[in-house]
């Protein structure tokens, strides 16, 4: 990417204070260890800042109290700002290129029913398709090949990219933005035992998913409609790439939701909860407000606000790091054990081994 700015320009968006050159050209952004002579880098911790003196990089935000060594004042900059992380996070918006959208319209080749409201800001892409009775309001963007069914109705700038696919009688409110081809209000995963024995028979889903505003849901996620009554999530949240969200599931305001997880159905999520990558989420079940899931853990009961639970099935964190630690003592003491046996057989008192042999014959853990 090029752009004019250069590290006085940077400082001054950043309100940070400049050590060096403030006329440096600063064309990209990278990592320390990737970034070249032009580029803006970033350290968070005395760490990284070891490594200045050796790094390529032309410049760098630094966060206050850290003491950066070996930077040559007329070479190179550093920007001191209270924290670099976030600093750099209003410097990745100075250099974000905005995705080529369709001109405001509709495209010639798009399908909008004629029953459609469509915003004279709007605009739609080629091969999108509008059902009837759907609304979409000012300055909201529809990418290629967009599918909306009926009744639905978008908020005001909110992005759908190529491939979603919205089903009818659904609502996404402002400034949302979806990634390529996520499904919203397709039917919940329902099935019964038919009474004759012929198979299952599909529940059917009569509800339907409500989106608050500034929602983020990344690529190939999916989200169910309830059964009855509405899946909702709430304003601002952030949902990434390969999510199942469930019918009837209720998502709280500002909940990240990490790739790959999966929540059943009516599972409720209170504000702020963050919910790692690969977390699997049992039905019916409430997370708190605040709480962390970390990563690849299984949820099989309520967390309460505020709490950390990790592992399968999930447990408090400090639980679960003490039986962690405990197993990985288990083969010491199963040896232990043995020994014990042994001296007491050899002291002549009988012992019933039998549940350890047939363990070390299964060549288990420990065995």
């Amino acid at each position: 990417m090029t752009t004019t700015h250069t590290t006085g320009s940077i400082a001054q968006a950043v309100g940070g204070r400049l050590v060096g050159r403030s006329d440096l050209p600063i064309v990209d952004l990278a990592g320390l260890e990737q970034a070249g002579p032009q580029s803006l880098t970033f350290i968070r911790d005395q760490d990284f800042a070891g490594k200045w003196a050796a790094a390529r990089a032309g410049a760098a935000l630094v966060t206050d109290r850290i003491e950066v060594k070996g930077n040559d004042n007329a070479a190179r900059a550093l920007i001191y700002v209270t924290n670099a992380d976030l600093a750099m996070v209003k410097v990745l918006g100075m250099f974000e290129r905005k995705p080529d959208g369709p001109p405001i319209g509709i495209h010639p080749t798009a399908i909008v029913d004629p029953s459609a409201r469509i915003a004279p800001t709007a605009r739609i892409g080629p091969f999108s398709i509008v059902g009837p009775r759907t609304s979409i309001g000012d300055h909201c963007t529809l990418m290629a090949r967009v599918t909306l069914g009926a009744d639905i109705k978008l908020g005001p700038g909110t992005t759908l990219f190529p491939g979603v696919v919205i089903y009818d009688r659904c609502s996404i409110g402002a400034q949302s933005i979806l990634h390529a081809n996520v499904n919203i209000g397709a039917d919940g995963f329902g099935y019964l035992p038919d009474p004759q024995g012929r198979g299952l028979v599909k529940i059917p889903h009569v509800g339907t998913v409500e989106i608050g505003n500034g929602v983020e849901i990344g690529a190939s996620s999916c989200v169910d409609r309830g059964k009855f009554g509405a899946t909702i999530i709430g304003d601002g949240t952030k949902i990434d790439n390969l999510v199942q969200i469930a019918h009837n599931c209720r998502i709280g305001r500002c909940v990240i939701i990490c790739g790959n997880s999966g929540l059943a159905g009516s599972a409720v999520i209170g504000d702020g909860a963050i919910i790692g990558g690969a977390v699997g989420i049992v039905d019916n079940i409430h997370i708190g407000a605040g709480a962390k899931i970390g990563a690849k853990s299984g949820v099989m009961c309520d967390v309460p606000a505020g709490q950390t639970w990790t592992g399968l099935p999930a447990a408090p964190h400090m639980d679960q790091m003490r039986t962690w630690s405990a197993a990985k003592r288990l083969p010491d003491l199963l040896r232990a054990v043995r020994k014990l046996q042994k001296a007491i057989r050899t002291a002549g008192i009988a012992v019933d081994d039998s549940e350890i042999v047939e363990h070390r014959k299964s060549r288990g853990l420990g065995g």
